[in-house]
């Protein structure tokens, strides 16, 4: 029977034994060039047989390791409990592997880990223990960098206020902070990336786009920024190929702070060239006001020099009826122009979000102010900023009425829509229609719109070529309805 034949039939022992005849110091010669640190005791482990790897590894040469109890290579640095987890499993006569710090021949320490085998002989009985330890140390110094850069690394990343993530080729998370993690738990357990379609807006998102999203009920503002990662593949198929898939890295910033101040100062500015807007039209409304006033007894003089005739020789009367005449013309030169913006056509809804962020908190959070478009397409033509002004003075005169009624809580609709060509709003309230005051307040210009709002609503909508009624409701309160031309220009002309 050839050795090859043998090799098919028979069992390890005969295998083992065939090799033994056919290549005498097989094993022996195998053992010895082991790069695997061997040794073998006898029962009551006293040192027989080191080969040499194992003389490499603990300095020692064999003859100082023969009949030598293992403990020789003892640091004293590993714990009691894993020498007697060792031998109660040997002694079980079962096979045991762990780790071990042991001492080097020069003094040094070196971790090793270590199979040793119980050997029974065919009647049963121990005989040996087979020992193979590789030195660890390396790797084990290797790993633990690792986990200390992993450590740090996660230490950073925790402690940055932005959120960091790296997902895979398929936008899968493979490495996350806590900031991201909060995000999640705030979208109810949701991956944030989901929430914002990361994978379908990828290319949008990576210019550092700023969206908004909703967590936990309130809008956030959130900017994304994305950079592409160099992969480092884990499978074994690609340990000889460098082709491995790249990952991304996604910084995701709450900017809901910054976007808040910002569109503080934006309403804060809005609010300034509203003022500006009334106070303007309140001075023009005055000087409209004395125009009229000043108008009654330059006529009545005018009057007089036509009854004294045609020789002029009354010198006083033509006198005053010429300063009259010139402070007439000062007034209309001093005439404030209300051109504070150029005409346009803009969108009626974010012109009315712009109404209920001024007056949010005058309406206890913006509640009780209504505002229903008929459209969403519905479009305004004119100065934006003043037809604003002419809603926030009827506003203004509803809610100071409010305030001087006892237990009494305004509540505001405004309803829009196209009619024929103009653009009507219809503004009803709760609040009971007073008799409105014509006479100038004291500190008009201090405080424009205080008394007289309707005369500067009618002032800023006949600008616009505007109409403008007003009703009260059966049911109480009034409505005022504001009508504007669409597609024309304050002097006329179409689209």
């Amino acid at each position: 029977m050839t050795l090859n034949m043998m090799m098919d039939a028979c069992a390890p022992e005969a295998i083992a034994g065939a090799l033994s005849q056919h290549h005498p110091g097989l094993f022996f010669t195998i053992v010895e060039e082991a790069p695997v640190a061997i040794s073998l005791t006898d029962a009551d482990a006293r040192i027989v047989y080191a080969n040499p790897a194992f003389c490499r590894q603990t300095g020692y040469e064999l003859e100082a390791l023969l009949q030598q109890n293992p403990r020789l290579l003892a640091s004293h640095q590993t714990p009691r409990e894993i020498y007697q987890d060792m031998w109660h499993t040997l002694l079980q006569r079962r096979p045991w592997r762990g780790q071990l710090i042991n001492r080097h021949r020069d003094g040094s320490l070196y971790l090793v880990e270590i199979d040793i085998t119980p050997v029974i002989n065919p009647f049963g009985e121990l005989e040996h223990y087979l020992a193979m330890q590789r030195d660890i140390s390396a790797s084990y110094a290797l790993e633990q960098r690792l986990r200390n850069h992993m450590t740090l690394t996660e230490a950073v990343l925790n402690n940055i206020p932005a959120a960091v993530v790296v997902v895979d080729e398929r936008d899968h998370v493979v490495m996350d902070n806590l900031a991201y993690k909060t995000f999640c738990a705030d979208c109810g357990g949701k991956e944030l990336l989901s929430e914002l379609n990361f994978s379908a807006r990828k290319a949008e998102l990576a210019n550092g786009q700023v969206l908004p999203v909703v967590l936990r009920g309130e809008v956030r503002w959130l900017s994304v920024t994305c950079w592409a990662l160099p992969g480092v593949s884990e499978e074994a198929s690609r340990y000889f190929i460098d082709n491995a898939l790249t990952r991304t890295l996604v910084v995701i910033t709450d900017d809901t702070q910054q976007r808040l101040q910002q569109e503080q100062g934006r309403l804060d500015r809005l609010k300034q060239q509203m003022t500006s807007g009334k106070l303007l039209a309140a001075i023009r409304e005055a000087l409209d006001a004395a125009l009229i006033q000043l108008n009654c007894p330059i006529n009545m003089l005018a009057a007089a020099r036509r009854l004294n005739g045609s020789d002029n020789s009354n010198v006083a009367l033509d006198a005053a009826w010429r300063e009259g005449e010139e402070a007439m013309a000062r007034l209309k030169r001093c005439r404030p122009s209300l051109e504070l913006e150029s005409a346009a056509v803009w969108p009626l809804q974010p012109f009315f979000d712009d109404l209920r962020a001024l007056y949010h908190t005058r309406y206890e959070q913006g509640k009780n102010l209504q505002v229903t478009l008929d459209s969403h397409h519905l479009v305004g033509f004119g100065q934006r900023t003043q037809l604003l002004a002419c809603l926030s003075l009827w506003l203004d005169r509803t809610l100071d009425i409010a305030a001087g009624l006892r237990d009494f809580t305004a509540q505001t609709q405004i309803y829009a829509r196209e009619e024929a060509g103009w653009i009507s709003l219809y503004i009803t309230d709760n609040v009971p229609l007073i008799p409105l005051r014509h006479t100038h307040s004291p500190d008009a210009l201090n405080a424009p719109g205080k008394g007289m709002e309707l005369r500067l609503i009618q002032t800023l909508v006949a600008h616009h070529n505007g109409a403008i009624e007003l009703t009260s409701r059966p049911e109480g309160g009034s409505c005022l309805t504001l009508r504007f031309p669409l597609f024309h220009s304050l002097t006329g002309g179409s689209k």
